[in-house]
């Protein structure tokens, strides 16, 4: 074989492997085999030469390979990162990730969760999501309500609220807020005094009274009228009956009540006498004084009764009580809740509940406390 028929030889190559190439070259020249009259194996190449010259190959094809079973072809596949092609599936379906098609062995893409929500999950709510691998649920936005874990998808948990979610942050203006029963921020007890609707501690605001009336709260009839600032009702159109205040509403301060500059009396929800809210005495230091006042007009004689309470050095430090400037009574020590009465002669009387931390001693809490103050016959000024 001439050199060159070798060298188109080992180009025809790739083609002829489909029915096999020779493992070496055939020595050039050979001499035909005069006994057999068999031609020679140049004589053939020579042949296959010159059909060569004349075609023109088309490149290599790629063909499926057998599997290992025997049993078909296996079709193989490489992931491109930048089409997100995962390649190949077991059914040999061609898969590609994130284009938001299930596909293949595919948990979910995208968008396609093949029906599945945090809920059927068993979760409470939230939204699912899906990995970017395409292989597995993203479950960050799902949540349980009710299982001390604040998820990604709440608010809060029970009693468990960011100390920075306040009803001013919300921008509102008074009131507290807390956690629903969906782990999201409640805020229906934020109010704004002012814009026209009674919410949260406001007991009126500009011409909403809630539904409220002098007969609906205890009194036998009059006018009740609403202190615009402050969103509290005024009691001085009211006549007869009874007024109660058990301070329910919660901060701030009922408007009818006056409290002293320095560590004033607040409503308190930490330590309440009965129900939700207290009146509390402010952190008084040793030594100091802090008052809570209430002005009420008395068209005929009648009395005033509260409920009392307190947590302070016995003998040392007082709650004491007092109409018209004119001491009453007092209590000392840690005592527990005790109610009291007197009757009130007619006319505008000021009652004064008044923290005396007249001694130098811890004691308890350092404070007192007063609950459902109720004038019969008396209406707030």
């Amino acid at each position: 074989m001439k050199a060159w028929d070798y060298r188109l030889l080992l180009v025809a190559c790739p083609v002829l492997a489909l029915s096999g190439c020779p493992d070496d070259p055939v020595p050039a020249d050979t001499d035909d085999d005069s006994s057999s009259g068999t031609p020679s194996s140049s004589s053939s190449t020579s042949t296959t030469t010159e059909s060569a010259d004349t075609t023109t190959l088309d490149p290599p094809m790629t063909t499926d390979a057998t599997d290992s079973t025997g049993n078909g072809s296996a079709t193989t596949a490489s992931t491109d990162p930048d089409t997100g092609d995962t390649g190949v599936s077991s059914t040999g379906e061609v898969t590609i990730c994130n284009n938001n098609i299930l596909e293949g062995d595919e948990v979910c893409d995208l968008n396609q969760l093949n029906g599945e929500t945090c809920a059927s999950l068993g979760y409470q709510g939230g939204v699912l999501g899906c990995l970017l691998t395409c292989q597995d649920y993203n479950l960050l936005g799902c949540f349980i309500c009710g299982n001390e874990v604040v998820d990604i998808a709440e608010d809060c948990e029970g009693d468990v609220v960011e100390k920075d979610a306040t009803c001013q942050s919300f921008g509102y203006q008074a009131g507290s807020v807390t956690c629903g029963a969906d782990c999201l921020y409640d805020l229906s007890d934020c109010s704004i005094c002012g814009d026209g609707i009674t919410a949260g501690p406001e007991q009126c605001d500009g011409i909403d009274y809630d539904g409220q009336t002098c007969a609906s709260i205890g009194f036998d009839g009059g006018t009740l009228g609403c202190n615009l600032a402050q969103c509290q009702f005024v009691y001085s159109g009211c006549f007869g009956g009874q007024y109660i205040q058990n301070f329910e509403s919660g901060p701030p301060m009922p408007a009818e009540f006056s409290v002293g500059p320095i560590d004033p009396w607040f409503v308190d929800g930490m330590n309440p006498i009965t129900g939700t809210y207290s009146a509390r005495s402010g952190a008084l230091a040793a030594g100091g004084i802090t008052d809570l006042q209430l002005t009420a007009d008395f068209p005929v004689a009648g009395n005033i009764s509260f409920d009392h309470e307190t947590s302070c050095a016995n003998g040392a430090d007082f709650l004491e009580f007092y109409i018209d400037g004119i001491y009453q009574a007092d209590w000392s020590g840690i005592t527990a809740a005790a109610n009291f009465s007197t009757p009130v002669a007619a006319g505008q009387h000021t009652f004064r509940w008044r923290f005396n931390r007249a001694g130098f001693i811890n004691k308890g809490q350092n404070a007192v406390w007063v609950d459902d103050i109720a004038l019969t016959g008396g209406v707030p000024l």
